[in-house]
């Protein structure tokens, strides 16, 4: 029977290769203590890469390889070899990469992994030639957007960039950032902070409509100032309405919403009632005095943010000087 824990020198399957050693050079600076079995592994390894060998025993020594370090490309890089090459079932690696992928959600080798699996399994599926292919694909697609929610909810972490990319290229790969919308906004009711969930918004909403049109624009800037509205020190809602205001491709001037002019005079008149100071609609109200041409109200505003924002007083200068110039 199989023993995990054999070292490889005294299995008989592996008796045919002579494990190659790491050349760390003749003097070497700092020789790293390896834990135990790792240089073993990691030699054997070395040999089945010189050899050229595809085998279900290789495909077997990198997993190895990735549970002493789950971040060697390299050892990812050839199981996909094997796994290729021995037309290998791969419904089991999706089982494989699922732990990976909970337990390290950071290791970018896992998620690029996972993606390479999903186009291998549909591609696979395609080639079949069967009437049902694409909607198993869609399905199977729509279970790996759960599975990234899952992973985040697993491991409490709704920001990871590595499982962001993932779930965009899902989404482009299969066509479905029309059934989007209600996931991302279900994500800002529970965290109205969520930056990731923010930009991811705006992914989906320009997927889904390119070029934009002026009724989904009014509707993402009302959006943001609803959110504005439940949390006025929110940089992120502020950030958003920048991204359909302004100068720009599909931007409409400042000045062009009345209702976010009065908007930013409702939420520093509050803040004024409560000695407090929001700097987000001090800067959007600045902005929209200098996008209606009124520069003496622009220059109060960078004026007030230069007393009340020290850490960036110079930053403030310098948007006054620029339009006293």
């Amino acid at each position: 029977m199989f023993d995990p824990e054999l070292p490889y020198s005294e299995r008989e399957e592996w008796k045919d290769v002579t494990p190659v050693p790491q050349n760390d050079g003749p003097s070497p600076l700092a020789v790293i203590r390896y834990p135990p079995g790792f240089e073993e592994v990691h030699g054997y390894f070395r040999a089945i890469q010189q050899r050229y060998e595809t085998s279900q025993r290789a495909l077997q020594l990198t997993a190895h390889v990735i549970e002493h370090n789950s971040a060697n490309y390299t050892a990812w890089y050839y199981r996909r070899r094997c796994l290729k090459e021995l037309a290998t079932e791969l419904d089991d690696e999706r089982e494989f990469t699922d732990k990976w992928a909970r337990d390290c959600p950071k290791n970018y080798q896992v998620w690029y992994h996972r993606r390479w699996l999903i186009s291998e399994i549909a591609a696979r599926k395609r080639a079949e030639g069967r009437p049902e292919a694409e909607e198993e694909i869609l399905a199977m697609a729509r279970e790996e957007l759960g599975y990234h929610l899952e992973c985040m909810q697993v491991n409490n972490d709704y920001k990871n960039y590595n499982g962001w990319s993932h779930r965009q290229f899902i989404l482009q790969q299969f066509d479905l950032w029309q059934e989007e919308l209600p996931f991302v906004e279900k994500l800002l009711q529970e965290d109205i902070r969520n930056n990731s969930a923010w930009n991811h918004r705006y992914t989906v909403v320009r997927n889904q409509c390119s070029p934009l049109t002026d009724a989904v624009r009014t509707r993402e800037i009302q959006f943001a100032m609803d959110s504005i509205r439940k949390c006025a020190n929110n940089e992120c809602a502020w950030n958003y309405l920048a991204a359909y205001l302004g100068t720009g491709s599909d931007k409409v001037p400042w000045s062009s919403m009345p209702e976010v002019e009065a908007l930013c005079g409702e939420v520093l008149e509050v803040a004024k009632e409560q000695d407090e100071f929001c700097r987000f609609a001090a800067q959007t109200m600045a902005e929209i005095c200098e996008a209606k041409g009124d520069v003496p109200s622009a220059l109060a505003q960078y004026e007030h943010l230069q007393g009340e924002d020290r850490i960036r007083e110079k930053y403030w200068c310098w948007k006054a000087d620029l339009l006293t110039k």
